[in-house]
Parts: structure tokens; C-alpha cells; sequence
């Protein structure tokens, strides 16, 4: 880098914030090699840097998981809250509510575990386990990143077994918001939960479509609308040119949207 360059370097980082000069440095570091961020003003451990800076902007500087809470709810479920980064926002955010926090992959929950017990979220109930439409044992594919899956085969990654768990029986009416991202798993879930979609106060969920399969989303905004919500569409992974470009992440995924759905 030339003298130029260094200085013009050194003044565009004269302008960046505390945050942003630390996010630009978990950004250089290796991907899928776990480290450390005092960002939150504790050591919070990552396994993989790109998931970090992009779950961070979503969650805590675009605030997408902001939600207006409901008189006499005060329960949240995080389905897939992988390190813990939306665990951590709903417990700091709501801090009356009780957060059940689910996450299936064996090393990705020790580090969510540490984290929250870093961070001493009391509010806080860790599941070592997946949801899904019945309790059964699944084969799941762990990435260490953002793209591991239960029951779906994923690149050339070897399965092993986890524990899943029924959402439905969750749902109580306590249950203040939802967040479902659980790559691909929401459209079984998410049919099997219609009947109770009604009582949440709201609730997000990623959808994940699959190349191989039939489009479901037109259903899933149907249940969506017949249980009495509102939804707004916002794309989490684009293509540029999608009439030509047929790229596709995590395998087989052309698709992958968020869905917030509010009364």
C-alpha cells in the first residue's frame, strides 16, 4: 500500500465509529475460525466472522427484530439463535420477558452458552434442540456458519443426530414474538402452527426456497393473512438479475426472504 493510500486509510478510520472499526476488523478476520469481540463491553465469542457482521447490522443497527410488545405476553422463542447474537437483543430489549432460545448444532450451542452466561442474561433458557412438527430424532448438517439444516442433505457434509422438539407446544398464549430461522424447516413448521399463529403477538421467520421443490411462499402469506397479520416482505439474500442469474446459497436455497408479520 502506497503512502497515498495509507493516509487516506488512516483518515477514512479517523471518521469510523468505535463499532465500526471493530466490525472491520472481524470482517478480516478468518472466516470459520471462532474469536472474540468486546463490542457488547464483555468478551463475546463468534465461530465465524462474516456471520457476526452481517447478523450484527441486521439485528442490533437496522434493529429488524423491534417489535411493540402485547399486555400479559411475555414469553419470546428464538428458533435458531445460533451464537446468541438475537438472544442477546431480546433480552437487553425486553428485558421483562422470558427468552427460550433454540439451538441444535452441539458446538455452535457451547458457544451461545458461554456468551449468555458471559453476559449474565438472566431472562435466558437455552435449548440444546431443534423445532420442528414432532419430537424425533433428525439428521442435521452443520455448516459452522449461517446455513445448517436438519433433514435436508447439504453440500458434502457428513450428518449427525440431534434432538428436535414440537413448536406447537410452545405457543402458549404468553408468547409475545416469534423468530423462526431455521433454513428451509419454517414451511413444515410453520403448517403445523397455523392454528396457533393467531395468538402470538408477532412473528418473523426466514423462508428459505428450494430449488427442487414447489414454491410454498404464496401459502405461507396465506396463513399468514388468515390468521389475522399483516406481513411485510423484505429480501435477506438477492439476486441481481434473476431472470439470468441462477445462483443458489447453502446448495439448493434461490431464495431466502424475511417475513415480518404484525398486527
Amino acid at each position: 500500500m502506497g503512502l497515498r493510500s495509507l493516509i487516506a486509510n488512516k483518515i477514512r478510520k479517523s471518521k469510523l465509529t468505535k463499532i465500526e472499526i471493530e466490525l472491520e476488523r472481524i470482517q478480516e478476520y478468518p472466516r470459520f475460525k471462532a474469536g472474540y469481540t468486546n463490542i457488547f463491553g464483555k468478551p463475546f465469542k463468534f465461530h465465524d466472522s462474516l456471520s457476526f457482521v452481517i447478523t450484527y447490522k441486521e439485528i442490533f443497527i437496522h434493529n429488524i427484530y423491534a417489535f411493540k410488545p402485547v399486555a400479559g405476553k411475555s414469553t419470546i422463542l428464538d428458533c435458531g439463535a445460533n451464537m446468541g447474537l438475537g438472544t442477546l437483543y431480546f433480552a437487553s430489549n425486553y428485558p421483562d420477558h422470558v427468552i427460550y432460545a433454540f439451538e441444535p448444532d452441539k458446538e455452535i450451542y457451547q458457544i451461545l452458552k458461554e456468551n449468555i452466561q458471559t453476559l449474565q442474561l438472566g431472562n435466558v433458557v437455552l435449548l440444546e434442540k431443534a423445532v420442528w412438527q414432532k419430537e424425533e430424532i433428525l439428521e442435521f448438517y452443520g455448516d459452522n456458519g449461517m446455513g445448517s439444516r436438519a433433514n435436508t442433505p447439504y453440500l458434502d457434509l457428513q450428518p449427525t443426530k440431534i434432538e428436535a422438539v414440537r413448536l406447537l407446544d410452545y405457543l402458549s398464549p404468553e408468547v409475545d414474538f416469534l423468530k423462526l430461522d431455521i433454513e428451509g424447516a419454517e414451511d413444515v413448521v410453520l403448517r403445523d402452527c397455523k392454528d396457533k399463529l393467531k395468538e402470538l403477538g408477532s412473528f418473523f421467520f426466514e423462508y428459505h426456497n428450494d430449488v427442487n421443490q414447489a414454491q410454498t411462499l404464496h401459502e405461507l402469506l396465506g396463513m399468514v393473512k388468515d390468521a389475522g397479520f399483516h406481513y411485510y416482505i423484505k429480501e435477506s439474500w438477492t439476486r441481481a438479475s434473476p431472470f439470468t442469474d441462477r445462483e443458489v446459497i447453502g446448495g439448493n436455497f434461490d431464495m431466502a426472504i424475511n417475513i415480518f408479520c404484525y398486527t
